[in-house]
């Protein structure tokens, strides 16, 4: 079967109807008009500003060329731009052209900021007596950004530029749009108890409207609560969120955050090298001079030694000759009275007395004292000083 063409004769091309859409917005209708809005995104290139027009509903891409013509709006602002609406055909994009810019005052959305940074003001949340201060050896950082931004990369190689130690560790979230701030807020909550030592709140530059997060008054009074060390680094170097006031440290762009927690960990060592080295040096010339002083007093004591040693040794060979005297007078004596006491001894002995005739009687193994332990028939056993005999009792006589 046979495909049907979906080419028809109503078909038109995209440059026939962006030419329709341009060929009707360059009517009268749409020259020369007078647009009421508000400044968002303000930004000049060349000679030339981009921004964008908004009111509560809707807003629209704005250019105005030769910018220096007119007044140069701030973003939040209200103006009125005089000109036309453009489309471009070629990209099918519409923005409206100003010729003039003419200042109303301040937007809403900068209105109801400052009013609410003048009731926190008034609060005490910025005072700075509720500030602590960042640590100066940090050892770990919690970077709560976004990490499909450039701004997480522009941290941590600003921190790893200067230190390759200290833990990066990074919290995903929105930071644009409705219910960023809550998001922002929560994580804050939840981490303010984990030991961090400091935490940066990040995100790039933008417009009034995409820097709202950091204006909300929930996110700012959790931040006031944070226990943990908080840097903000929201916006560029011109941008002041109410986060930057309530935080401990505002820091300039997020780069400038990097540098101010993360310490310098190359100089830090070099440093310690140093102080050690130079540690090292002082104890060498120290050890030097308490060794020379050692060395000088071992000679004294050494000199003072021989002499005291000298006395001393003179003094112990002349007790050692008396003691040797003394011994030598009580040996003798001690000799002389043993020699006494063995004759007294020896003429006391039993066997002197056997030798001169007197004989010694035993009976049953024990010796005789009496004769009354005798009886007739009893054999007894005489021992004197040549030797023994031994014999029969026939009577046994007693003395009265």
């Amino acid at each position: 079967m046979e495909a049907k063409n979906p080419i028809s004769e109503k078909t038109v091309s995209v440059t026939e109807v962006n030419n329709t859409i341009k060929a009707c917005l360059d009517s009268s209708i749409f020259q020369g008009l007078e647009v009421f809005g508000e400044v968002s995104g303000f930004k000049v290139s060349g000679a030339h500003a981009y921004f964008t027009l908004k009111d509560e509903f809707s807003q629209i891409s704005c250019v105005c060329f030769n910018v220096v013509r007119t007044y140069r709006p701030r973003d939040g602002e209200s103006v009125v731009l005089r000109g036309k609406v453009d489309y471009y055909v070629k990209g099918g994009r519409l923005s409206f052209q100003a010729t003039s810019i003419t200042p109303v005052g301040q937007g809403l959305l900068f209105l109801q900021f400052e009013r609410l940074r003048a009731k926190l003001t008034e609060e005490g949340l910025f005072d700075e007596k509720y500030k602590v201060p960042v640590p100066q050896y940090a050892s770990n950082v919690l970077v709560v950004t976004s990490k499909s931004g450039a701004v997480i990369r522009d941290i941590v190689t600003t921190i790893r530029r200067k230190n390759p130690v200290m833990d990066i560790i990074v919290r995903d979230v929105r930071v644009q749009g409705e219910g960023a701030a809550h998001e922002i807020s929560g994580v804050l909550k939840r981490v303010d108890s984990l030991g961090y030592d400091v935490i940066i709140i990040a995100r790039g530059g933008g417009s009034l409207e995409d820097l709202a997060p950091f204006y909300d008054e929930e996110l700012v009074r959790t931040v006031f609560s944070m226990k943990t060390p908080v840097v903000s680094a929201v916006g560029h170097e011109t941008d002041f969120s109410l986060v930057d006031f309530v935080a401990d440290r505002r820091a300039a762009t997020p780069t400038a955050a990097a540098e101010l927690v993360a310490y310098d960990y190359y100089a830090m060592v070099d440093a310690i090298k140093q102080l050690n080295a130079a540690m090292s040096r002082g104890v060498n010339r120290i050890f030097e001079r308490k060794f020379t002083r050692a060395k000088i007093a071992c000679v004294e004591v050494s000199h003072k030694a021989k002499s005291f040693y000298s006395v001393r040794e003179n003094r112990v060979r002349l007790l050692m000759s008396s003691l040797e005297s003394l011994v030598q007078r009580i040996c003798r004596n001690a000799e002389s009275r043993t020699e006494i006491a063995v004759a007294k001894l020896d003429s006391l002995s039993p066997l002197k007395i056997l030798a001169r005739g007197y004989f010694s009687v035993q009976a049953a193994g024990r010796s005789v004292t009496s004769v009354r332990k005798l009886k007739s028939g009893d054999l007894v056993t005489m021992t004197t000083g040549d030797g023994s005999a031994v014999a029969e009792i026939k009577s046994v006589e007693t003395k009265v």
